[in-house]
């Protein structure tokens, strides 16, 4: 997705000390009282990436080597970075904001993006917004920085490098507990822990917007430590100092990535964002101004939900094939109830037969703790719906019923699961045994092949299939030919009558042989489908053969 829009509004989430904030909440660590680091190996030595509030009182500063660490704080509690670890912390808080906008980005390690375009009038304005989500952050046990601008670069840089302002109750008390006026955080003097910048201009660019982020150090722009260092060694410590540089002559000696940052930030440059989780095509939201804890009420609102989301389906001409309904509980869990439609359906009654029936089967597992503050209803798929095709059938499609034969396949599907229902499908296989095979019966027919009955109406193919083919032992008149007698689970057959052979080869990639299928029949009856795999003189063993299958 692309970030440059002239009304885009981005709130950007800076969590400085994620890696001790994560052990101190899970208790693998002691607590902020207690001076904590974490340390990473690289290129031989142990540097030091993360330290909570206390060990930056003492002095233990970020990129500092272990030792150094520990000869300025003996009593340093010096815990070895688990990334993925941290990497999964920052996936869970980035779950977590999706209660107030579907549209998340990572930033990582330390970072997430919130697309908030629409949103913050949901929750009071942006500063209501920005306040919420950071005391909550801090109740959770994250400290926190937020900001809010036209761009990401820009939020990202006043999140980071902003000035001071009036904090949220959550702030104070962090200041106060920590002491005013102190640095504490393992940054520059203006990241007093934690609280953020003041919001960037309500503008897209212009004068007011350069204007804001001109006194930023040139760090602010997201440049690689390397670069930042090469324009510091320049003499541009500030952004002010880039916008009144020559382009030319400065991209020269300092490079492309740095101006075209600096569009990013100024909303002159498009930047591709990836989400968490693909944006859904439709969605519907609704906020509670009290917990709700109870299945019927949750009934209740995915009822309102659906009412939501089938309007905007019918200004769209589509119709579900897939939808989540998303519940954020107030203990920070999400739960996800999600349904699965054979076609596109666009009713609020069909609808909530499905979720009823998930709910009667998770209901009891949902487990509401504190309950539910808000729920949002996600269409994943849909598909356009043809209304001529609901009202005009063909009497084939009359006669089987098939509006209720998709009814009862999404009721079985949401009961006992998607794959346990399913239909047969045809594969474009030489291979007997793929070419036929199931799906589930929600997948879409699209890829579906008819098979036309042969014109003479013999079946050359088994009804009954053995996997895998079983094998026999077999007499045949001459090496070629088709067999005279074989002998199957310890029973001689004799054979009466022999048709083929139909040759079909193997698949090379697979290193497949040569089959050679012959219909034939024994003197009880009986008709099988057996083959000959690999030809004589191939090599030195000689051709297997096996039964494939039965006719009926």
């Amino acid at each position: 997705m692309s970030a440059a829009s002239p009304n885009a509004r981005w709130l950007a989430i800076y969590l400085p000390r994620i890696r001790t904030d994560r052990l101190i909440r899970s208790g693998l660590a002691g607590s902020d009282k207690r001076p904590l680091a974490v340390y990473l190996k690289e290129g031989g030595a142990y540097g030091i990436v993360g330290v909570n509030a206390r060990a930056s009182e003492l002095g233990v500063r970020l990129a500092m080597s272990l030792a150094d660490a520990r000869a300025i704080q003996p009593k340093l509690e010096a815990v070895e970075a688990e990334p993925e670890e941290d990497a999964r912390a920052l996936d869970h808080i980035a779950a977590w904001c999706e209660r107030f906008t579907p549209v998340v980005v990572l930033d990582p390690p330390e970072g997430l993006f919130l697309d908030i375009t629409g949103c913050a009038h949901l929750f009071g304005g942006e500063e209501q917004l920005r306040a919420e989500i950071v005391t909550r952050l801090h109740a959770q046990g994250f400290g926190a920085r937020a900001a809010i601008a036209p761009t990401p670069g820009a939020a990202w840089a006043f999140a980071r490098y902003g000035k001071n302002r009036t904090l949220s109750l959550a702030e104070r008390v962090a200041a106060q507990r920590r002491g005013e006026g102190r640095s504490n955080d393992p940054a520059p003097a203006h990241w007093n822990a934690p609280h953020p910048p003041a919001p960037a201009p309500q503008g897209g660019g212009g004068d007011d917007f350069a204007h804001a982020l001109a006194p930023l150090p040139v760090e602010a722009l997201r440049l690689d430590p390397d670069a930042a260092a090469l324009l510091r060694r320049l003499g541009l410590k500030t952004i002010s100092q880039i916008l009144e540089a020559p382009r030319s002559s400065f991209t020269a000696r300092a490079g492309e990535r740095a101006m075209l940052r600096l569009d990013q930030a100024l909303g002159r440059a498009r930047e591709a964002l990836s989400p968490r989780r693909p944006l859904a095509p439709v969605f519907a939201l609704r906020r509670f101004l009290e917990p709700v804890f109870t299945a019927d009420a949750v009934l209740q609102v995915a009822q309102d939900l659906c009412g939501d989301v089938v309007e905007k389906l019918d200004v769209r001409g589509a119709g579900v094939l897939r939808a989540e309904l998303m519940l954020f509980g107030v203990d920070g869990r999400d739960r996800v109830i999600g349904v699965n439609v054979s076609k596109p359906l666009r009713e609020v009654k069909p609808l909530m037969r499905l979720f009823r029936e998930k709910l009667n089967i998770v209901g009891e597992n949902m487990d509401a703790q504190f309950g539910f503050e808000a729920a949002r209803l996600d269409v994943v798929r849909l598909a356009e719906l043809n209304q001529r095709s609901q009202t005009l059938v063909t009497v084939e499609a009359a006669a089987a019923n098939a509006e209720q034969i998709g009814g009862i396949v999404d009721i079985l599907s949401a009961r006992l699961g998607p794959k346990r229902v399913v239909r047969p499908q045809v594969h474009e296989e030489h291979a007997p045994e793929r070419a036929a095979g199931w799906r589930s019966a929600l997948a879409t027919r699209g890829h579906d092949k008819s098979v036309k009955p042969p014109a003479d109406g013999v079946q050359r193919r088994p009804v009954r299939l053995f996997a895998p083919a079983q094998p026999i032992e077999v007499m045949a008149s001459v090496p070629d030919g088709p067999p005279i007698q074989f002998r199957w689970r310890r029973v001689m057959r004799e054979v009466v009558r022999a048709e083929g052979p139909e040759r079909i080869s193997g698949d090379w990639q697979r290193r497949e042989k040569t089959r050679d299928y012959y219909r034939v029949e024994d003197k009880q009856g009986r008709r099988y489908w057996l083959y000959r795999e690999g030809l004589y003189g191939e090599n030195e063993m000689a051709p297997l053969w096996y039964v494939h299958g039965l006719f009926a």
